[in-house]
């Protein structure tokens, strides 16, 4: 009776701590995974407003705006290049009169008439017509640019030809043609032809021009 006694009391105590450790168990390892996915619950709960749109949709929407915003920056680098296509590169000379002498706007306008120069007063500057429609400006090198009978602006020491590169013409062609006019010029008012820097104008600048002229035709071909 005392061995059965034992046995029984050995049973109970068993099956106490087999429930204990169950009731542990339970207890940690199983709370623990609630805590955790009431902790994502709770944060949701605590960022979103009650009504308002899920993190999924509010994520889609801040990727959307991002991708606007980039398109517009994109547009914006595309407008400004745009513009720099609308204002191309320019050739620049200049014909520099010695201090003594100036060129004079009526005297000018008499040298472009009588040697058959196709030319058009815009006003005080000029335009003159090269072949096949395009032209190059001849206009007062000191500023304002032009020359201002009202204001008494009618002499200047230097002027300026300014070509700019038109697409799909012959730039190559119309410098050349530039240069052609702008020795006559200088020869006939015996100036000197100066760079765009306003230094003597030489034959390895003017072989730099023609292929600046030249890669801008490749260029612009379409």
């Amino acid at each position: 009776m005392m061995i059965f006694s034992e046995i029984l009391v050995l049973f109970l105590a068993l099956v106490i701590a087999i429930t204990l450790v169950l009731m542990l168990r339970k207890l940690f390892f199983g709370r623990q995974t609630k805590i955790q996915i009431d902790k994502k619950v709770n944060s949701r709960e605590l960022f979103e407003p009650v009504g308002s749109e899920p993190i999924t949709e509010k994520i889609h929407e801040e990727n959307i705006s991002a991708k606007k915003y980039e398109e517009e920056i994109l547009n914006q680098d595309l407008e400004e290049m745009d513009i720099a296509t609308e204002n191309p590169k320019m050739l620049t000379l200049h014909i520099q009169n010695n201090e003594d002498s100036k060129f004079s706007y009526d005297g000018i306008k008499e040298f472009l008439g009588s040697n058959e120069i196709k030319f058009s007063d815009e006003g005080g500057w000029f335009k003159i017509f090269l072949e096949e429609a395009d032209s190059f400006l001849f206009v007062n090198g000191l500023n304002p640019g032009k020359f201002i009978p009202e204001e008494d602006l009618l002499e200047t020491p230097i002027m300026t030809l300014i070509y700019a590169f038109k697409n799909k013409a012959n730039s190559v062609s119309a410098f050349s043609k530039m240069i052609e006019i702008t020795q006559f010029i200088a020869e006939h008012f015996e100036s000197e032809i100066l760079d765009s820097d306003r230094n003597i104008l030489t034959k390895q600048m003017v072989d730099h021009y023609s292929q600046i002229a030249e890669e801008f035709d490749l260029n612009n071909l379409t």
